[in-house]
């Protein structure tokens, strides 16, 4: 008769077997991803909320200044306007063939003017701070109406958007549009 070892379990030796070490490593990584990802959705973008309102006005200066068709026709311009605390709009002016682009009020009429898109912030905790009055790109110089108006020596329009419930300057942006069509974030 041969003798086989017998295969004896270590139990008095200390120590963790691959199972239990692999089992404990994915709970961790579980709870790490759960905290992250929530961590992330909870977290207040302003960066991102002030960036997309930066290219929204950008687009209808570019517009502008490319003088984009509406519904195929030129607008005199197009613009931004305020409507509340969370929305703003893109609008495109009267039609440039039929308007004496020279003498129309540039500010956001709903009869005379097309409105292209009302806007948003995705992110619903941040809101602008105080309204602003319209602005107006009109092609070809091009120029800048801050509130119908294009002299060049007025105050930049301030657009500032915040966290709901903060006071400024914490947890704000500010968006300077010059009368020279100048944009600039601070």
């Amino acid at each position: 008769m041969i003798n086989l070892p017998t295969l004896k379990y270590f139990s008095d030796k200390k120590g963790f077997t691959l199972i239990e070490i692999l089992v404990v490593a994915g709970i961790i990584g579980f709870m790490s991803t759960s905290i992250i990802v929530n961590f992330s959705r909870n977290r207040i973008n302003l960066q991102e909320s002030y960036g997309f309102l930066t290219s929204q006005i950008r687009i209808a200066q570019s517009d502008a200044v490319s003088s984009t068709k509406y519904n195929n026709y030129n607008p005199c311009g197009y613009g931004v306007h305020y409507i509340d605390s969370t929305h703003f709009a893109l609008y495109a002016g009267p039609n440039a063939t039929i308007s004496n682009c020279q003498s129309i009020n540039r500010n956001y009429s709903s009869l005379e003017d097309a409105l292209l898109k009302s806007q948003t912030f995705q992110d619903a905790r941040i809101q602008f701070k105080s309204p602003f009055q319209d602005i107006f790109f009109e092609p070809p110089d091009p120029k800048t109406y801050l509130n119908n108006d294009a002299s060049l020596n007025q105050a930049p329009q301030a657009i500032t958007i915040g966290v709901t419930g903060t006071t400024c300057p914490t947890d704000c942006k500010t968006i300077y549009i010059y009368p020279s069509g100048k944009i600039d974030v601070q």
